[in-house]
């Protein structure tokens, strides 16, 4: 059997964003002090994917973290 285990984040204008969490390869958070120059200012991580394309999501990593381990139990 074939589970896909997904979590919702937001978009920086809030739009909801399901991701499966398993095609998720790392996260990044602005850099600090930095102005949030990368990102626009509701932005708290940048979620990269297997795919090598990257979701802006108003979640902190730490957020989408514990979405993750959440959904796997």
């Amino acid at each position: 059997m074939i589970m896909l285990v997904m979590i919702i984040l937001h978009s920086g204008a809030g739009t909801p964003i399901d991701l499966n969490a398993d095609a998720i390869t790392n996260m990044r958070n602005p850099e600090p002090g930095s102005g949030n120059k990368l990102f626009s200012d509701t932005v708290r991580c940048q979620v990269n994917m297997v795919d090598g394309k990257y979701v802006a999501v108003k979640e902190t990593c730490t957020e989408v973290r514990r979405l993750i381990e959440g959904r796997a139990q």
